[in-house]
């Protein structure tokens, strides 16, 4: 059983489902980018009560009657809206339900979300569309209206450990990967991917400490690759995080494994507005990393963004 399975969401699907009142639509709004297309494709399973061999075709993203979109790495367009319209009116091969799975919503311009209006409020007869974004705010309030919303915003602790324990039986570490995911699982599966986490946190405490232009460039350029960014931008938003507390007398509130004495030196060389600043900036990279064709470039700009910023 997986963690989304034991989430609130899940089980509202689930729900509808066994009373059998599945909604049209679903929005699920979830800030994991690196889960959220997973999590949507579990609930087409659920949707279309999917046997094992639907399942594994559906996850694949090779099931006939489930179409997810856009695809891999791309962007959602009005060309997209418009095959999702005129598929909808076909009918169903294998059996009596066909489900589109949007994913990225939060990335569709404003005429291909326009152009979906129509079929969202006049969907064909056993038609469902599962939307996921990783925010409300990005989505038209005319196509929220149109769809039951559903929220993830993380997982309790104690689940993301047992994932990371099931997942990554290698780490001796996934109580700590926990504590320091936030409840985001993706953020979790990137530190597990990762190397030890006290000599990663060591090293992220000592790249804030010692932020310089030169090291701005360096740092971009170690970095650029998707799964070293992944692992190194939640642990250094950890680290930007424990310095804040320190700055405000908080040294009880630590959570990122970092070495103390580092951690202090850098409280020394912000300000609690930069390190606000800094917060931001790390957040804003992170949910751009999966369209990020420049990522060198884009973590550059991140860390000469946090110094200005000091």
């Amino acid at each position: 059983m997986s963690i989304f399975s034991e989430s609130r969401a899940y089980k509202a699907v689930a729900g509808d489902a066994a009373q059998g009142r599945l909604s049209h639509a679903y929005l699920l709004v979830c800030p994991d980018g690196r889960n959220l297309r997973g999590f949507l494709k579990e609930l087409a399973v659920l949707v279309l009560g999917a046997d094992a061999r639907a399942e594994s075709l559906i996850l694949r993203e090779m099931y006939s009657d489930c179409l997810v979109l856009p695809e891999g790495g791309a962007k959602f367009t009005v060309l997209d809206s418009k095959r999702v319209t005129e598929e909808s009116y076909l009918k169903p091969v294998e059996g009596d339900k066909k489900v589109f799975v949007l994913d990225g919503v939060q990335d569709m311009n404003a005429s291909a979300q326009n152009k979906l209006l129509k079929v969202l409020e006049e969907p064909p007869a056993n038609v469902h569309f599962l939307l996921g974004s990783l925010n409300e705010f990005a989505v038209l309030p005319t196509v929220r209206s149109r769809a039951k919303r559903l929220d993830l915003f993380g997982f309790p602790e104690k689940e993301i450990e047992r994932h990371i324990r099931a997942e990554f039986p290698h780490r001796t570490d996934a109580s700590e990967i926990a504590a320091l995911s936030g409840g985001s699982l993706g953020r979790a599966e990137a530190l597990a991917q990762g190397g030890p986490l006290g000599e990663a946190a060591e090293e992220a405490a000592l790249f804030a400490k010692n932020l310089s232009l030169a090291s701005a460039v360096t740092g971009a350029r170690r970095y650029a690759d998707k799964e070293k960014a992944a692992a190194f931008l939640p642990l250094l938003s950890f680290i930007y995080r424990d310095i804040f507390m320190l700055k405000a007398g908080r040294s009880d509130l630590l959570l990122s494994g970092g070495n103390r004495e580092i951690l202090a030196a850098a409280a020394a060389c912000y300000s609690e507005a930069a390190l606000v600043n800094a917060l931001e900036k790390i957040a804003a990279t992170e949910r751009g990393l999966k369209f990020n064709a420049n990522l060198s470039a884009s973590l550059e700009t991140l860390f000469v963004g946090i110094l200005e910023g000091r």
